[in-house]
């Protein structure tokens, strides 16, 4: 399957490619390993849009549904691994609950670890504001200008350029 794609995507290239060129060893490949009539029908096909394939990536449901197909194979083979002697209803049991335990501590290592990293940052966060409040100019008389400073401020300039 895979050797047909490559295949099909070796012999779907433009021969106006800058890597085709007239010489070119790929060129001379692609023409003995089809006969024109397969060159012709592959020409013929339209390529698949970009549009499709990021909706097919995009798709929850289909994410959702490969997830429960590898994790049914996977305690397949688990029960697999089980000796003959064990019960398959009871293997299979026992397999998907230390499944789901290893799934669930590895989540909540990465979540404690996320919530451990985003409590730090919060917290160098609130001490740089906590020690940089003296930073800020004070309320005194010489420091920051009221409402009325400014106004008067503005008629001065305007007074003195009259």
């Amino acid at each position: 399957m895979a050797s047909a794609l490559i295949l099909h995507n070796i012999c779907c290239v433009s021969p106006y490619s800058p890597l085709l060129h007239s010489n070119s060893l790929l060129k001379s490949r692609k023409q003995s390993l089809l006969s024109d009539t397969q060159t012709r029908d592959l020409k013929i096909r339209k390529p698949r849009s970009f549009t499709a394939v990021y909706a097919a990536q995009s798709n929850f449901l289909k994410a959702v549904q490969t997830v429960w197909k590898v994790a049914k194979d996977g305690i397949e083979v688990g029960t697999n691994m089980v000796p003959e002697t064990v019960p398959r209803p009871v293997a299979r049991i026992s397999i998907t609950v230390v499944a789901l335990s290893v799934a669930l501590y590895v989540l909540k290592s990465f979540l404690s670890t996320a919530f451990f990293v985003l409590a730090t940052m919060g917290l160098a966060y609130f001490i740089y504001i906590a020690l940089n409040k003296d930073d800020r100019p004070k309320g005194g008389a010489d420091s920051t200008p009221t409402e009325e400073d400014p106004v008067e401020e503005a008629r001065r300039i305007m007074e003195k350029y009259k």
